[in-house]
């Protein structure tokens, strides 16, 4: 065989085998981009789970801070109320079945069981 001939059969397999390398490659890159598309979609779908919660758990905590403004302006209330009777209307006591006063401690009581229950709410998050 001449020289040439032998280099033209190198050069053959030289083209063969860069052929076969570039085909597994693409294979390989297909694969791992495959596979990194559905990481990224697991990834995508677990981050928006997850926001969603955080979502519902700021919710929640917003809830139960604006309930217990809602308590305190409550328990001012009933200081006002107990202080009227006092001062401006000369009550000798007030008790829990005081009208004024049993309203607004029923109220309370409601905001009360309310901020219990988003607070066992968010607990179980």
């Amino acid at each position: 065989m001449a020289f040439s001939d032998r280099m033209k059969d190198l050069l053959e397999q030289g083209v063969a085998v860069s052929k076969d390398i570039a085909a597994k490659a693409g294979e390989k890159a297909q694969d791992w981009g495959e596979k990194g598309y559905k990481a990224s979609k697991e990834f995508v779908k677990k981050a928006g789970a997850k926001a969603q919660d955080l979502g519902e758990r700021g919710v929640l905590t917003v809830e139960i801070k604006q309930l217990e403004g809602q308590a305190k302006r409550l328990i001012g209330r009933l200081g006002n109320e107990t202080y009227r009777a006092f001062a401006e209307k000369d009550a000798k006591s007030v008790t829990v079945n005081t009208p004024a006063i049993k309203a607004i401690l029923a109220e309370i009581a409601v905001v009360k069981e309310s901020i219990e229950k988003k607070e066992a709410d968010l607990k179980n998050r």
